[in-house]
């Protein structure tokens, strides 16, 4: 068999061995780096139409796999997902192709890169799921996600795609390091100022401040069995009660334990509209006697959820320590299904434990919800969740990634996954597995202060760049002979 027909292949089959440890359920942090290298090969010695079909049905394969369990949806719709999530990622390939044809030099490799920052933004933007399957998410080595705390997630998106362009470039050049000397010098002197400063930012930034502690209660595993087990109302408000219950106890233990911040998961307590002021009183009186600031994640039920069988309204209630009711947020971004939404408008409130805020679960995932903080200057961010296993701990340090951008403190309470408080830096300051524990209560010690970042001040200006870039080399494409 001809060796230099069968070679490509071999370039699109290690492509797609690496693409299923590279995202979704099997996440190995190097495979995100390496995947691509193959993929953008085996295209360079492709027609750009037939290699793009391959690379095409490749990922539209290794979606299918990698995302089962994952997505909340089944059937053919969960396939027709998985291959509009793949061809916006194969469009990069091809356009990479085209553009970089007639674009020499290490400039040529910048083009891939930016190509993948620029799609990623517009799927984030205008997908249901946000920045959930980010390539920016398949990251744990805190060092090297510093960067996020300059360019936001696109500027570890764009590294990723740039080792891969830029090993294809040095690969033209047979790897002799003379030949493209210039090239190596740039992108070794990337790593290591990319690595310095994160070394540097988590030494001397983090920890620093003196901290709160904060009581994130779940869900009884108990309590969860009977839900199976009852059908009538009246039982159901009987369950609600001694859930509304098991919480003020876990209030008090709180308190015992130090805390002076305590809150839930997401729908936590299931309350009848017409029931919350009531329940409300309850948790006041705990407040006002511990000055203890306490968040209610509320399930509530009201008249129009009854009426038209409509999901219960998903908020979370904040109850200050002179028993004022001083934030009131309603979930914006569903998972899916029919629900109530709500404005969209972040709310904060001023403690002496920092400026606080709260988001719920999957809002965690949009850009555009967690950007309103950046004139807000919030210190913790508190997160009622509620996941399921095949997405935990995943859908945790997605949420962690916001901390980093923004230079807030994070405790994200998850009912069915991994709750875990974070600093500024991304650093795990405590965690609590849904799946392996049997404690209901995560206790943390948080800093109070936020720090500054370069993403809180300009925004998405490193997209901007990309596209600007991208521009550019339209117009030399189009200047430029063909060969």
């Amino acid at each position: 068999m001809n060796k230099s027909k069968t070679l490509p292949y071999l370039f699109l089959l290690t492509g797609f061995i690496f693409l299923i440890w590279a995202n979704g359920r099997w996440i190995l942090p190097v495979a995100s780096f390496i995947a691509p290298v193959f993929l953008i090969r085996f295209l360079s010695v492709q027609k750009p139409f037939k290699g793009y079909m391959l690379i095409l049905l490749i990922l539209w394969i290794s979606n299918i796999i990698i995302w089962q369990g994952m997505m909340p949806m089944s059937g053919v719709f969960y396939y027709v997902v998985c291959f509009m999530m793949s061809l916006c990622t194969s469009l990069g390939y091809l356009i990479n192709r085209i553009l970089s044809a007639r674009i020499k030099g290490i400039v040529s490799t910048f083009i891939f890169p930016s190509i993948v920052v620029l799609i990623d933004y517009i799927v984030v933007s205008v997908i249901p799921s946000g920045s959930f399957g980010s390539l920016a998410h398949t990251q744990s080595w805190l060092p090297i996600l510093q960067i996020v705390s300059i360019t936001g997630n696109w500027g570890l998106i764009f590294f990723i795609a740039w080792t891969a362009s830029f090993v294809n470039w040095f690969w033209d050049h047979d790897f002799e390091i003379k030949r493209a000397q210039k090239g190596v010098l740039l992108y070794g002197m990337t790593l290591l100022i990319l690595v310095l400063f994160g070394q540097i930012r988590l030494k001397f930034i983090s920890g620093k401040h003196d901290t709160v502690r904060i009581a994130s209660v779940t869900l009884d595993k108990n309590l969860e069995k009977e839900f199976r087990s009852i059908s009538e109302t009246g039982e159901f408000d009987r369950l609600y009660e001694k859930i509304g219950q098991r919480f003020i106890g876990s209030c008090e233990e709180a308190v015992q334990a130090g805390a002076k911040i305590i809150f839930g998961q997401e729908t936590l307590l299931g309350i009848w509209h017409e029931n919350e002021q009531d329940y409300i009183e309850r948790i006041r009186q705990i407040a006002t006697r511990d000055s203890v600031y306490i968040g209610l994640s509320i399930a509530l039920i009201t008249q129009e959820a009854r009426d038209n069988q409509m999901p219960a309204k998903n908020k979370i209630t904040w109850i200050s320590p002179d028993g004022n009711v001083v934030a009131e947020y309603y979930k914006v971004k569903p998972m899916y299904g029919k629900r109530i939404y709500g404005d969209g408008k972040l709310k904060y409130f001023d403690t002496p434990y920092g400026r606080i805020c709260s988001a719920i679960c999957f809002d965690m995932d949009f850009p555009r919800v967690v950007s309103q903080i950046r004139k807000s200057r919030i210190d913790i961010m508190l997160v009622p969740a509620n996941d399921w296993k095949e997405i935990s701990p995943y859908h945790t340090f997605v949420a962690a990634s916001r901390a980093i951008e923004y230079g807030f403190n994070m405790v994200r309470s998850t009912g069915h996954g991994l709750s875990a408080s974070f600093d500024c830096q991304g650093e795990v300051l405590s965690r609590l597995d849904y799946f392996r524990s049997s404690e209901q209560m995560m206790i943390s010690d948080v800093p109070v202060r936020r720090t500054r970042t370069m993403v809180a001040l300009l925004g998405d200006y490193f997209v901007l760049l990309c596209a600007l870039f991208i521009m550019v080399s339209i117009i030399l494409y189009f200047k430029t002979p063909s060969r």
